[in-house]
């Protein structure tokens, strides 16, 4: 009876030392780090017309945050149907202030550092180096036909130099 009273105490004792402590990693091993659904969005997108790049979209994930800029023509024109008829040559870069999912995609908000206006797109992943973008929450004068969705292009990921 007292073996069995002293093996209790001391399955007792390793089982409490063993709760008390705290593993220093924050995932056990072998288990896969979980991705982040914004992953996807990160990286440099490329639109174009005739060829011709007119829209560039740069997303850089950071602690479960996407942060980056929206380089885009400032002049564009669209036909009856709401697509791109022409391009112009002057830029304007936006700062993205926001981006966060919803059920539609990615939404942005970016701001125009020079003029303060936010306009606000909504990105949408086609394929792993696919995606659109629509113009979101934007009043359109009238008679202006609805504008299609952009076609965006993930640009390559630079290879890391070569080891010498």
């Amino acid at each position: 009876m007292k073996r069995l009273a002293i093996a209790i105490m001391i399955v007792l004792a390793l089982s409490s030392a063993g709760w008390s402590q705290t593993s220093s990693r924050p995932t056990t091993p072998g288990q896969p780090v979980k991705k982040s659904p914004l992953a996807g969005y990160a990286g440099t997108w490329i639109g174009t017309f005739e060829e011709r790049p007119w829209l560039t979209v740069q997303l850089a994930l950071q602690d479960q945050q996407l942060s980056g800029s929206l380089r885009r023509a400032h002049d564009l024109k669209f036909n009856d149907a709401g697509e791109i008829k022409s391009v112009g040559d002057t830029e304007v870069t936006e700062i993205i202030q926001e981006a966060a999912l919803n059920n539609d995609g990615l939404l942005l908000t970016a701001k125009n550092p020079e003029t303060n206006e936010t306009d606000r797109f909504t990105m949408r992943l086609t394929s792993e180096t696919t995606a659109e973008l629509k113009m979101s929450a934007m009043s359109m004068p009238p008679g202006m036909p609805k504008l299609k969705p952009w076609k965006l292009t993930r640009m390559a990921a630079p290879s890391p130099p070569a080891a010498r």
